[in-house]
């Protein structure tokens, strides 16, 4: 949830961190996107309005090199 965002994105290692890729959605208040990502392990972060980078409150944190809030997530078969 990020209720003052104008504009949220997904970015990560599955998508070259690039926030044009997945844009979310707003629906009954809450951001949503639906990818499909083949089993593995994948670091991202959210982008609140084109500048603000937050990780998913809702998972482990992950290492990043660059200092920056990053999360993980293992997806299985």
């Amino acid at each position: 949830a990020a209720p003052a965002a104008g504009r949220v994105a997904l970015i990560g290692d599955f998508n070259d961190w690039d926030r044009s890729k997945h844009p979310l959605r707003r629906q009954s208040g809450e951001w949503s996107v639906t990818l499909d990502l083949k089993p593995g392990r994948y670091r991202y972060a959210f982008v609140l309005d084109d500048s603000r980078w937050v990780a998913d409150p809702g998972t482990p944190a992950a290492e990043d090199e660059f200092g920056t809030p990053t999360s993980a997530i293992t997806i299985s078969n």
